[in-house]
């Protein structure tokens, strides 16, 4: 049985979609921690799959993480890790923490460029048969001198606001504009996708 996904990520095109667009797919994946307070409109409140970075000091809240429904997590950093009990809901689901530890160095060899988180969700989807479709929501790929996220600067996770200064010296500036390339490399990123999609021959929802 054929099945839909869509991967909620974090650009600014976010805006652009509705909890109703959500809604339509049968499983929902989401990358890192999106902001959903306040967002629910646009990314709804549900997820199915989590692919995140498990060593971040500011995960959802307990409340949050028990509300969406997870069923699978996959840590993507390049260092495995069990995960503290912070990121887990209550209820049991499956587990990878070396997901990223074995993913990077693949995509490194036969690709050319590191994955980010959502690439390797994309990955995760567009190789298992039974999803036929797959929506993509936030995916903007990193590009220079546009809003880096959909939300503000004061939503931004503590751990991760030394990325933002007045100066240029950091990859965004102030008001959120990223100003310097991004490691993941936008243009590889972007052909991934592209040349994935066709090759496994699934239909992409691209917002």
């Amino acid at each position: 049985m054929s099945k839909s996904v869509v991967i909620i990520g974090k650009g600014p095109s976010v805006l652009k979609s509705t909890k109703e667009f959500v809604d339509s797919f049968d499983e929902v994946a989401i990358c890192n921690f999106p902001p959903m307070d306040g967002y629910e409109q646009h990314i709804g409140n549900r997820a199915n799959y989590h692919f995140l970075n498990a060593h971040d000091p500011d995960p959802y809240s307990k409340e949050r993480i028990n509300s969406l429904g997870l069923v699978e997590m996959y840590n993507t950093s390049y260092a495995s890790t069990k995960g503290s009990s912070e990121i887990f809901p209550d209820h049991p689901v499956y587990y990878d923490g070396s997901y990223g530890e074995n993913m990077i160095p693949l995509f490194k060899e036969y690709y050319k460029f590191p994955p980010s988180t959502g690439i390797i969700a994309f990955d995760f989807f567009v190789k298992r048969e039974k999803y036929t479709t797959i929506g993509l929501v936030g995916f903007d790929f990193f590009k220079v001198n546009e809003k880096g996220y959909y939300y503000g600067t004061e939503e931004v996770q503590e751990s991760l606001k030394y990325l933002y200064t007045s100066d240029g010296s950091r990859p965004f500036n102030s008001s959120g504009i990223r100003v310097q390339e991004n490691p993941h490399d936008s243009e590889k990123s972007e052909k991934y996708i592209l040349t994935q999609s066709k090759k496994y021959k699934k239909e992409i929802k691209h917002l």
